[in-house]
């Protein structure tokens, strides 16, 4: 099973490294999406995703770690066949499921510039 796991991580960083979305530089709005980033130690991926997701942070989304080496009970519960893997809630709705970080930051992205031209279309 590890060894399974580890070659998923493998194919997942080198797909990851193939096409590296940009982190967007607007600053989300207060209602943003929360991103669960479920994550093992051991797991070339998810140690490649690790940059993008402190530069999520640092430009004021909010990130969820989740190490499932610690809680093995979250793989069950949240349905995560393999690592990384990624959840975004917004309003307390799953919006998105997936092991691409850089559909993730786009769907951020993307849920940002909706809110924000609506916002724009709101004033006087």
């Amino acid at each position: 099973m590890r060894f399974l796991l580890a070659s998923v991580c493998v194919v997942a960083s080198l797909l990851f490294l193939s096409g590296c979305e940009p982190v967007p530089s607007t600053p989300p709005l207060a209602n943003s999406p929360t991103i669960y980033a479920f994550f093992s130690p051991g797991c070339s991926g998810c140690v490649a995703d690790k940059a993008l997701l402190v530069k999520l942070e640092r430009a004021g989304y909010t990130i969820r770690r989740m190490n499932i080496a610690i809680h093995p009970e979250w793989e069950r519960r949240y349905r995560i066949a393999m690592v990384p893997f990624y959840i975004v809630i917004r309003h307390g709705k799953v919006v998105l499921r997936t092991h691409d970080l850089n559909l993730v930051i786009r769907t951020v992205h993307n849920a940002s510039s909706v809110q924000s031209q609506a916002a724009m279309s709101q004033l006087p």
